[in-house]
């Protein structure tokens, strides 16, 4: 855990215990307990971002969440009512987040599965979840967005083919990609884990095909290497034509488990404009995590009742790519992970800004700060 932002040695050699919340379900307690999959459904409207998924459908029994506790903390009424946020299927409290939104003073609350950067410089949402790695691109593209506090950790999966037991073993294989900008996050993820691991992604041959379907490629055996995220991850998981093995687990394995993955972002303009507005609604998201059981069905339910996304017949995929990942918020820290995925990305020339200017330019700690203080542990 580092408060501060800091680390005191350099991300690409230092090897962080896991971060877990206790008691939480992981992907592999979800699989072993079962959630009752039974028939095909087809999980596109879910991951257009994170390639081609499929899963078994079921019937979710739904639990009842612990209520957070209100915070005791006077803050003046918000400057707007009106509240707009973005989602992603693994990130259930801002699923989960409307009844605190209400009682934080927005009357009108809208959750969206939009594309957070695209809807957040449109002028289409005020808040929205997003990926580390994409804050960095977004700024380095010169785009007006700036993190506030990270949620959890990340639901990223490399699955390589039986002959490759460790992702250092996949120099020299061959690995279809659909592009090799940092925006795809099935490359950039790949090659920001090689890295970390020690490997020089110029020793990986990586064949660009754009409509390639990467699911189908791998199981075909024309891959070596298959990087899924969110829903398309957990999917996966009972995919009986799966025969390959697991080599990276980004919710597991250090230091990666230790970083925040999703980041609850705004736009600095949104942000001086609604300084009230925006520690409440990131007050309300939070206390939604808290309340969170270790099972999100009612997360997944609510979100998917509401057409997000692909809807009622998806339940099951967002509820277990919203189990895959720990919300142990307090001992994330924005500044290190974008710190962490701006020096991975500028080692293997993915981002051209400087680490300590990405955190500069793109977080704004002081609200991450002063929530630790004022939300005690329910």
């Amino acid at each position: 855990d580092t408060p501060n932002g800091e680390w005191t040695e350099g991300p690409l050699r230092r090897s962080l215990d896991a971060v877990r919340t206790p008691g939480a379900i992981s992907r592999r307690d979800v699989l072993r307990r079962g959630l009752g999959l039974a028939a095909t459904l087809s999980a596109a409207p879910l991951v257009a971002a994170c390639g081609p998924a499929t899963a078994p459908a079921a019937r979710a029994t739904v639990t009842t969440a612990a209520v957070a506790k209100p915070t005791a903390t006077p803050l003046p009424p918000p400057e707007t009512t009106a509240i707009r946020l973005t989602a992603s299927p693994c990130c259930s409290p801002l699923m989960a987040a409307e009844r605190y939104l209400r009682e934080e003073g927005f009357t009108d609350v809208q959750i969206s599965d939009a594309g957070a950067v695209a809807a957040l410089t449109g002028g289409k949402a005020d808040m929205g979840q997003v990926f580390a790695p994409i804050i960095v691109s977004a700024l380095d593209a010169g785009k007006s967005i700036v993190g506030l506090l990270g949620i959890h950790p990340g639901c990223v999966e490399v699955w390589a083919s039986p002959s490759v037991a460790t992702l250092k073993d996949l120099g020299g294989r061959t690995v279809v990609v659909r592009s090799k900008s940092v925006d795809d996050l099935t490359y950039s993820y790949l090659v920001m884990a090689l890295k970390q691991a020690g490997v020089d992604p110029a020793n990986v041959h990586f064949v660009v095909q754009p409509d390639a379907d990467l699911t189908k490629a791998f199981l075909d055996g024309k891959s070596d290497a298959l990087t899924l995220l969110t829903t398309a991850a957990f999917a996966f998981h009972s995919n009986a034509a799966n025969k390959g093995r697991r080599v990276f687990d980004q919710a597991m394995d250090a230091p990666w488990s230790a970083l925040d993955c999703c980041i609850l972002t705004t736009t600095p303009q949104w942000l001086r404009a609604n300084p009230i507005a925006a520690k409440r609604a990131a007050r309300a998201v939070l206390r939604a995590a808290d309340a969170l059981p270790a099972d999100r069905a009612d997360a997944a339910k609510l979100a998917t009742d509401k057409g997000l996304f692909g809807g009622a017949k998806n339940v099951e995929l967002v509820r277990g790519a919203a189990n895959m990942v720990s919300l142990d918020w307090r001992k994330l820290d924005a500044a290190t992970s974008v710190r962490f995925h701006a020096e991975l990305l500028s080692a293997i020339g993915l981002a051209k800004m400087a680490p300590d200017a990405a955190v500069s330019k793109g977080i704004e700690g002081k609200l991450l700060s002063e929530l630790r203080t004022e939300l005690a542990r329910p």
